[in-house]
């Protein structure tokens, strides 16, 4: 294997945790102030920023929050369903194997770099990882140079020689810009972007045991 940089994502590629937490977030948090979310409230905020979408859910649900003490609440409901959250099959052994390789590891992840080592700390493999990076607003993974700045982080300098694991077509979109060796998972929240994954990726896979290491 020569490519000894990898950057994984987190939920959806490493973790169960995109439908657990991320669909399952505003349904807790209107839960939790006795309000019931209607038909279609996914597909409304996936339209949305984080800004817009608290602002929605305050205002239609009349949220007794000001924007402040949303994030907060917010962030309470995110870490507790985390609690429910394991890896995907395959997941601890590829790092294991990676690791006995050399390979130099990081998390890019949308989420909170804290809330990733939180969760992959319990799981048992935060250890696998140099750093977990916050990929969020202008620093966001619909930007080449985040991943740029991460493969430097790591030691790298080719992208052609590195390796980004995904799950979303945004990012997949960006790493193949930048020219990485791409290896994407299924997961059940991007099916209706399968066939765009499966163009993009060097690898499409749907768990980590079906991974081709002659490949790497």
């Amino acid at each position: 294997m020569h490519r000894k940089q990898w950057i994984f994502d987190m939920d959806g590629t490493l973790t169960d945790s995109m439908t657990v937490v991320w669909q399952g977030a505003p349904l807790e948090l209107l839960r939790r102030y006795g309000r019931t979310a209607r038909p279609g409230i996914h597909d409304v905020l996936l339209s949305m920023g984080m800004v817009e979408g608290a602002e929605y859910l305050i205002r239609t649900y009349d949220l007794p929050l000001t924007l402040r003490d949303y994030e907060p609440a917010m962030r309470q409901v995110i870490r507790d369903l985390y609690k429910k959250v394991e890896l995907k099959p395959g997941v601890r052994e590829m790092l294991a194997r990676l690791k006995a390789e050399g390979v130099r590891m990081c998390i890019c992840s949308n989420t909170w770099a804290e809330q990733c080592e939180e969760v992959l700390t319990r799981l048992g493999v935060a250890d696998y990882f140099e750093f977990f990076y916050t990929a969020q607003g202008a620093k966001s993974k619909a930007h080449p140079e985040v991943f740029h700045e991460v493969l430097e982080r790591l030691g790298g300098s080719e992208p052609a020689d590195a390796v980004v694991c995904e799950d979303a077509v945004y990012a997949t979109r960006t790493a193949r810009q930048c020219g990485f060796y791409l290896i994407d998972i299924e997961d059940e929240t991007s099916v209706a972007d399968k066939p765009e994954l499966q163009r993009l990726a060097d690898q499409y896979i749907t768990d980590w045991t079906q991974l081709d290491w002659t490949k790497l």
